[in-house]
């Protein structure tokens, strides 16, 4: 897997020790056939010569690392590129990228941020951080845990949560999604934005998520094969909605008679509802799923037939614009379970997603 590393991840230069510039290390991790790409202090983008810049042999072409110099005020970037695809095609293929910043330890201009704005949803937050001269967002992200300072006075956050939606570029008007989020959790924020002199300023604000509130309904019952060719078949099924690894609702529906109607799907109405109400959901346990499974009896002479048991995830979107969903209906597959068997039916299953303080 591709990836990239800075050490320090920003650099701090300290006048007062007569220091004009500062050091960092870039290390990278990628396949043989990927490209290195990097963008200097006032120049384009040029790929990298790994052999030439780590001065290793073979292994560079995998792993390897090379030293940056930059003054205050200016970005390096570097970024990992499939072969042929790299950012100066009209279609590039990046896989890992990053930027450096060069700032003055004791800035020489404190106050850069003059507005802001925010908003925050269920699996989101918004902000936007406006600046009185064109900064670059040296830092962004939110974390349930209070950030630290580093040695420079610098927030740092730990156990960082998503990330921004969209590039940040030099602007005075920062418009910022971070997603995906945690519903129902307690944040901190934090923002550190640059000028192109190497001033710097600071933004830490707290916010709360809503609750996710989910209903799931099995509406209908579609018999593809009722397991019995030559009469109706007798099943009965179970129905499930889990939320992470917690099972949160079961429902059965009893034996009774089933058809497929030549194998032409018969539909069974349904109408089983789980109605959640609005929870705090833990991080990484956002995934919701659901699964089906059922039995059809063949009489005392011959085995039963099984069929579903297979979960499927119901396709919880994270967005300032997307995330509520109002009755979404996909068909979940339950196929033959059963060696030698042809027992397989599906179900319709109706959701919806909605957020609350």
């Amino acid at each position: 897997m591709a990836s990239l590393k800075a050490e320090p991840d920003i650099i701090v230069v300290d006048e007062d020790d007569g220091e004009t510039y500062g050091n960092a290390e870039i290390k990278y991790q990628k396949e043989p056939y990927q490209e290195l790409w990097e963008r200097t202090p006032g120049s384009g983008w040029e790929q990298i010569n790994v052999h030439v810049r780590t001065k290793v042999g073979d292994e560079a072409d995998t792993a390897g690392r090379y030293e940056i110099t930059l003054k205050p005020g200016e970005v390096y970037e570097v970024g990992i590129y499939d072969d042929d695809y790299g950012p100066l095609k009209g279609n590039p293929h990046p896989r890992a990228n990053l930027k450096v910043y060069c700032l003055w330890k004791k800035p020489k201009v404190r106050s850069l941020i003059t507005d802001r704005n925010q908003d925050t949803g269920g699996t989101w937050h918004w902000h936007q951080v406006g600046t009185n001269v064109p900064t670059n967002i040296v830092a962004i992200g939110v974390s349930q845990k209070p950030p630290t300072l580093d040695s420079n006075g610098i927030p740092r956050l730990i156990d960082v949560e998503g990330g921004p939606a969209a590039l940040l570029g030099l602007t005075t008007n920062h418009s910022v999604e971070i997603l995906p989020l945690s519903p129902g959790n307690h944040y901190f924020f934090v923002a550190v934005v640059s000028d192109v002199f190497g001033n710097w300023d600071v933004l830490e604000v707290e916010f709360v998520t809503l609750r996710r509130k989910l209903t799931i309904e099995f509406a209908t019952l579609h018999i593809y094969n009722d397991g019995d060719g030559s009469s109706v078949g007798e099943g009965e099924f179970w129905f499930g909605v889990y939320e992470g690894e917690q099972i949160v609702k079961e429902f059965y529906l009893p034996t009774h008679d089933i058809d497929d109607w030549s194998e032409s799907d018969r539909p069974y109405p349904v109408g089983f509802a789980h109605i959640g109400v609005p929870t705090v959901v833990q991080t990484g346990q956002a995934g919701v799923r659901v699964d089906s499974h059922g039995i059809e009896h063949d009489g005392l002479f011959e085995n039963n037939e099984a069929a579903g048991f297979l979960p499927v995830f119901v396709p919880i979107p994270s967005g300032r614009y997307v995330e509520t969903v109002t009755n979404e209906v996909f068909r979940m597959d339950c196929p033959i379970a059963t060696v030698d068997d042809d027992f397989h039916y599906g179900v319709d299953v109706r959701w919806s997603v909605e957020y609350k303080p």
